[in-house]
């Protein structure tokens, strides 16, 4: 028996020598492997590298991935030790709504009270669950924000049932609010969320669900069927909802049924189905557009049905009907530079000069599409000073010693490109101007030429537009420029627009590099040059992709005949650009402002806005914009706008 209690005794001795050695303190070359232990939900290796990057300027992130991959177990001590120790972190935000979204579920008002009011960002479901845990203390005042909430006809979680039920038990919410939801959700094709309005109206006032289904698979057909001899609100909803679906691929159809149904509706309801018909109608540049919105009175109109009203209305040359829907619009909305821009024009076009010139002066100050437009119509010679702002070194050191900063910098080099923007828009959150122009020159050095730019962009008082406007791998672009008879100012404002010279950038929808090509446009691109052996890396080498897209651009402003249509087809695709034209000219801005597409209609205006800075910093000459952006020609125009090949 002796022998074993040897044995055990020299194994405790020798422990410490045969203990396997302590791992080595992470770097920052580690931090992706633990990342991928989080995407693995492997808890053991998420442990372990949490404990090793302790201490680590990156520790939050292998901290927050193993508490968000354990929250619903994880200690309240240890997640509140979290949020203090990492509070100025992107970090803290998410972790600290996930948390109370957890405790709301649960029902753990007393923590969740606790936390509740240092959460920053909007959230409905943390705020539906705040209403509950209000109610659960007796706080009345909460059923009226319920009510709110319910009318602003929003999708909801369902954390937002039991707030709606409080105030429809205390009659807060009854059939007119119901009804008012149930409207604005058909209206935006949230049919599930309406079906779950329904259910908060009495059984015999409630929608069809049979009929709710049929007006959804096919509205054309509900609204031929639909002979209910008394109308009631339910059948009144489903008929708006089913021209409110036909309108959006056949509104001269859905004009025909509204038409038919309208003594049926009523006025009120009629104006309402010929605002949505109108809506729909101007989306796809319709041209009885402004005749439907005339049919829909004074309204009410949304905020969305105002801006197609106001574009209908400039693409039908219209200026009366521009200055009335903008004059409709609600304050936040009129002070976009857009519709006050478009105001302006409607005055002056209507001969009241002195009123569009009180709006236009203080527009022309503003350095983006509209501030050029107005200070042109202005006759006001705008010329950027392009001598570049001296940057102070404890600026630039101010700026480094943000932590966020620092982090920001390690994660792009990781490539965890989501990651360091959070952080670099964190740290330089509050960062006054000097502060703006020293980041852009840290983003410099770091070879963050997107950042850069866009640290230059945000200053409100001292601009420096040669750190706004950059003129990156000028050799390459300028030789692409004079081999395909590219206007180079105009490559250079693509460029910034897509990528703003991040040669390495590749977006969601797989587009890289300066350019960002598609791959299937850049093998086809390749066969064309040719580029032999063409492979997909070679996108995120400079002349390369300077070289491919430029050529690409050529080809497509060959097949549209005009740089406005070209540069809405390069974002969009030629056909969609083509299909954009008017039957007779266009200008070239007005164009541009009735783009269906968000991203489109914002793209053209910033690369035709970039273009003229940069004509101006090549070539010395302050351009017309409105040159720039022309007229742009009918669906009617011969030439090269049908005579290329199909291109991707």
């Amino acid at each position: 028996m002796r022998l074993p209690r040897l044995i055990a005794a020299f194994v405790l001795a020798a422990g410490p020598a045969l203990a396997a050695p302590a791992p080595a303190p992470a770097t920052d070359a580690d931090l992706p492997a633990a990342r991928k232990a989080w995407e693995k939900r492997d808890l053991k290796a998420l442990e372990g590298w949490r404990d090793r990057f302790a201490g680590h300027a990156l520790e939050a992130y292998p901290a927050y991935w193993h508490l968000s991959a354990t929250l619903e177990k994880a200690d309240p001590a240890a997640i509140r030790a979290f949020l203090s120790r990492h509070a100025d972190t992107p970090l803290a935000e998410p972790l600290r709504r996930d948390w109370l979204k957890l405790l709301g579920a649960a029902g753990r008002w007393d923590d969740f009270r606790l936390e509740y009011p240092l959460v920053a960002s909007d959230d409905t479901e943390v705020a539906c669950y705040a209403l509950q845990e209000r109610l659960a203390r007796g706080d009345a005042a909460a059923l009226k924000e319920a009510r709110a909430l319910w009318l602003e006809g929003r999708e909801a979680p369902a954390a937002c049932t039991p707030p709606f039920e409080a105030a429809a038990a205390e009659r807060l919410i009854g059939p007119p609010e119901a009804w008012e939801r149930i409207r604005r959700l058909l209206a935006a094709g949230l049919v599930a969320e309406a079906r779950r309005a329904n259910a908060f109206l009495p059984n015999k006032e409630q929608l069809n669900e049979a009929a709710l289904q049929r007006a959804a698979a096919d509205p054309g057909r509900y609204l031929a069927g639909e002979k209910s001899r008394i109308p009631t609100r339910a059948t009144h909803e489903l008929m708006l909802f089913a021209v409110t679906r036909l309108a959006r691929s056949k509104p001269e159809e859905a004009a025909r049924h509204l038409e038919a149904h309208a003594a049926a509706l009523g006025a009120d309801d009629t104006r309402q189905g010929w605002a949505r018909i109108a809506h729909a109608a101007a989306q796809q540049h319709h041209p009885r557009a402004t005749e439907w919105f005339g049919k829909a009175g004074e309204g009410p109109f949304t905020v969305a049905q105002l801006r197609w009203k106001a574009r209908a209305a400039l693409r039908a040359g219209d200026w009366a009907a521009v200055r009335g829907a903008v004059n409709l619009m609600p304050p936040e909305e009129s002070r976009d530079p857009a519709w006050r821009y478009w105001l302006a024009r409607a005055l002056l076009e209507e001969g009241a000069k002195p009123a569009a010139e009180a709006i236009l002066r203080p527009l022309a100050g503003e350095r983006h599409f509209y501030g050029l437009l107005a200070a042109e119509d202005l006759g006001i010679a705008v010329a950027p000073d392009w001598t570049a702002r001296p940057v102070a070194d404890d600026d630039v050191a101010r700026i480094r010693a943000i932590p966020a900063v620092g982090r920001a910098i390690a994660l792009y080099r990781l490539d965890m490109n989501a990651e360091a923007f959070r952080e670099w828009v964190h740290g330089l959150r509050a960062v006054d101007d000097r502060g703006l122009l020293a980041a852009s020159e840290v983003a410099l050095q770091a070879g963050l030429a997107d950042r850069a730019i866009g640290a230059a962009e945000r200053t409100a008082s001292l601009h420096d537009f040669g750190r706004r406007y950059p003129t990156h791998h000028r050799e390459p672009l300028a030789a692409a420029s004079r081999q395909w008879g590219v206007d180079e100012a105009l490559l250079f404002g693509i460029i910034r627009q897509e990528s703003r010279f991040n040669a390495a950038i590749r977006s969601r929808a797989g587009a890289m590099g300066l350019m960002q090509l598609m791959p299937a446009t850049a093998r086809w691109v390749a066969k064309q040059i040719p580029v032999q052996p063409y492979r997909p890396a070679m996108l995120t080498q400079p002349e390369v992709n300077v070289a491919m897209g430029t050529y690409y651009f050529h080809r497509v402003l060959a097949d549209l005949g005009d740089p406005v249509l070209a540069t809405a087809g390069y974002n969009a695709g030629p056909g969609r650009a083509k299909r954009w034209r008017d039957a007779a000219p266009l200008e070239g801005a007005i164009y541009a402002e009735s783009i269906p597409f968000d991203e489109t209609r914002d793209y053209v205006k910033k690369v035709m806005a970039n273009t003229w800075f940069y004509t101006h910093r090549l070539t010395g000459r302050a351009p017309s914009l409105r040159a720039l952006m022309g007229t742009v020609p009918g669906r009617g125009a011969n030439g090269a706008a049908n005579s290329v090949a199909a291109i991707p």
